[in-house]
């Protein structure tokens, strides 16, 4: 945001800070649900995944390093997980999934895993947009626990124009977006502009990276100190559009303009791209009732705004 004042940036961060710490104390009271976890791996199967980069076994192709980390993932996800797997060129037939998003059959997800090749392009930008469309949907029907996007690419989009069209709305859903740099001569494009970046020169470094943005969340200090650590080193750009997110849930497809139907109390889906997803179990809780804790949160922001102005203005 060139041209704002710091000291608008700084509040804005300070605003997304009260709103991560009131959210963590009061979700401690919220019901826990079935699927707490739900996440897409989008893979870079293009040709140059065939490249080799080092392992334990000297050198392998990155292809074969990325799926054994990703099979070891897939056998330390906890029951319960929703889990998908989106190929930038494979599984052309189901639209990109591998796997669709759905609750995790280890047995089969392995599997499948086993037999991806590298072979075409770096379609990143609509790969993106057709994940997100998936988890976005999935979310309409349960807003309840994390949603993430891992990106495992080794290359920059073919399409950049799409993925610099889409990815502010991408930041702006609540999402989180993790990407992985797979032996990459230098950080992706995609390093300041995403949730968390990891670079992977070799194998050790792959699997580092997949087991720190599979960890589980601590819980929360009394101070607040691990949610500020969360954001304080984003973008200022990233801090307004999370706060945004925050303040207002929209699950239409990415690039659609929500409609008054979309707001914070409905989470009627739209119909997303290789949606395979069933109509939640009848025991779920949807998400109309957080209506008003959300307009709760967003009157407390605005007093906190309130007082950083008033202190702002005494200085």
């Amino acid at each position: 945001m060139f041209g704002q004042p710091r000291f608008l940036l700084n509040s804005t961060k300070c605003l997304l800070f009260t709103f991560v710490l009131v959210v963590t104390i009061v979700s401690s009271s919220i019901p826990t649900y079935a699927s707490e976890g739900t996440v897409v791996v989008l893979l870079d199967d293009s040709g140059s995944m065939r490249y080799q980069m080092p392992s334990d076994r000297g050198k392998e192709a990155k292809m074969a390093v990325a799926k054994t980390a990703l099979k070891r993932v897939v056998e330390q996800l906890p029951e319960g997980t929703k889990f998908g797997l989106l190929l930038m060129n494979g599984a052309k037939a189901n639209q990109g999934w591998l796997i669709p998003l759905s609750p995790l059959d280890r047995d089969s997800a392995l599997a499948r895993i086993g037999k991806v090749e590298a072979e075409g392009g770096t379609p990143l930008g609509q790969s993106m947009k057709t994940a997100m469309d998936e988890l976005l949907a999935s979310r309409s029907k349960n807003p309840y626990g994390d949603y993430r996007l891992l990106v495992v690419t080794d290359g920059e989009a073919t399409d950049k124009k799409v993925l610099d069209s889409f990815l502010p709305d991408m930041l702006s859903r609540g999402v989180i977006i993790d990407v992985i740099g797979v032996a990459m001569v230098s950080d992706h494009s995609l390093a300041k502009r995403t949730h968390s970046y990891r670079q992977a020169n070799d194998a050790k470094s792959f699997q580092q990276a997949l087991k720190e943005i599979f960890a589980e969340s601590g819980g929360a200090n009394d101070d607040g100190a691990a949610e500020y650590d969360l954001i304080a080193g984003l973008p200022d750009e990233f801090a307004t559009e999370t706060l945004k997110a925050l303040t207002t849930v929209q699950n239409t497809q990415i690039g659609e303009v929500p409609s008054i139907s979309n707001s914070v109390d409905s989470f009627t889906p739209s119909t997303p791209l290789g949606n395979t997803g069933s109509p939640a179990p009848a025991n779920e809780k949807k998400g109309g009732n957080s209506f008003g804790f959300m307009v709760a949160i967003v009157l407390l922001i605005l007093i906190v705004f309130s007082g950083l102005m008033k202190s702002k203005r005494r200085r």
